[in-house]
């Protein structure tokens, strides 16, 4: 019985192991990855005027968010290369996924004045780097913000 229990801990373990694995590595450099979402929206209280998106699982190789729009939600499942999401039809009415974004932000900070930033253009997988950590406002320009690595 132990054997066994061992086994089946293993086994999640290691396939937990190459989700995550996947996941940082852009789906072992293929950029694959599933896409789900429940059927239907589900109404989520809010008032209908407002839309956001709302990350609840959120891993390198599993991400699972919330798309809140027009007081409805949908959740939606990436398994593999995830990215940010691209499914909100409030975000897509206004004209957000049609090209030329780039997202970045700290996952992750480390010791020494280091953090590991996940960065993604045209809404496509993340990719994650090592940096020095950027602190403070961004200086005041006229061009968009310049990504860490």
């Amino acid at each position: 019985m132990r054997l066994r229990t061992r086994a089946v801990i293993g086994t999640i373990l290691a396939l937990g192991a190459i989700v995550v694995a996947g996941g940082v590595s852009d789906g072992f450099g293929t950029g694959t990855r599933l896409d789900a979402s429940t059927p239907g929206w589900i109404p989520d209280g809010a008032g209908g005027e407002t839309f956001w998106d709302s990350p609840l699982v959120d891993v390198p190789g599993v991400s699972v968010t919330g798309l809140h729009c027009h007081g409805r939600v949908q959740y939606e499942l990436q398994v593999g290369a995830t990215g940010p999401s691209h499914s909100n039809p409030c975000y897509a009415a206004m004209g957000l996924y049609t090209g030329g974004e780039s997202q970045w932000g700290v996952y992750i900070t480390l010791p020494a004045d280091r953090a590991v930033y996940r960065t993604s253009e045209d809404y496509q997988p993340w990719r994650y780097c090592i940096a020095n950590l950027i602190f403070g406002p961004p200086e005041p320009t006229s061009a968009p913000p310049s990504m860490p690595c």
